[in-house]
């Protein structure tokens, strides 16, 4: 589903930000991106949508990410930005959820449709005609993880989905994320949420791929993520400290 080969990428042309990344990720795996500030995460997830060129090829569907194919590459990637402020920009959520289908020239009818099965799968019908501005901060990113859901992406992207969300919120994400057939690749510094998330974890340092493996041996390796700026989760913390 997406690929990338050798890829590079320096904001001022000396300094990678991002260096000879080479890995592949299958059509339905939930992978986890992980990584301390400055590892490089966001920038591979621009790579990846376009948003930014560098060196080497990225492939998404068998798709090259070049100019001419950014449109059918973006059709086939979601992507649920960290702050859903900044994705929520009409005034309802019924009109950001039509927003996508009906620019990627669904019928109105068709994109109805669609907005409302993806707001009944995710008990959200509730909110179909509420102001964004009124939502709560869980409501939001549910929300926007519907508006994503409602252009039928093959893979979704997720740059930090459980940053300020109270625990209730938190669980539901964690469920609809986990319910959710697409591939997924979830950038978070929820190491928590990662390992409830995620079969496999790719954690990035300067630029680079460190570990790429099962989440849960990743995860548990303390002397790894320590050497990496990271802990471990917390649901791990008390049982390495008795251990």
């Amino acid at each position: 589903m997406i690929e990338f080969r050798e890829v590079s990428f320096s904001y001022d042309g000396e300094h990678p930000v991002v260096e000879n990344l080479s890995f592949t990720i299958k059509k339905g795996e939930s992978v986890g991106l992980i990584g301390a500030n400055g590892a490089g995460k966001s920038t591979l997830m621009k790579l990846l949508l376009g948003l930014l060129s560098g060196t080497g090829e990225i492939l998404v569907g068998g798709l090259p990410v070049i100019k001419k194919n950014l449109l059918s590459i973006r059709q086939k990637l979601g992507f649920v930005l960290q702050d859903s402020d900044n994705q929520m920009f009409m005034p309802t959520v019924y009109e950001d959820m039509i927003f996508g289908p009906r620019n990627y020239g669904l019928s109105k009818e068709e994109a109805e449709r669609r907005v409302d099965e993806v707001l009944a799968q995710l008990d959200l019908t509730a909110l179909k005609y509420r102001h964004n501005h009124k939502l709560s901060g869980g409501e939001k990113r549910m929300a926007a993880i519907a508006t994503i859901l409602a252009m039928q992406p093959e893979a979704i992207l997720m740059d930090e989905p459980s940053t300020a969300l109270d625990p209730v919120n938190r669980r539901t994400v964690i469920r609809t994320v986990n319910a959710l057939p697409q591939t997924k690749l979830i950038a978070s510094h929820d190491l928590d949420m990662i390992l409830d998330t995620c079969d496999r974890v790719i954690l990035l340092a300067n630029g680079k791929i460190v570990a790429d493996g099962k989440a849960d041996a990743i995860l548990r390796d303390k002397a790894l993520l320590e050497a990496n700026r990271m802990e471990l989760p917390f649901c791990l913390q008390g049982y390495h400290e008795r251990g």
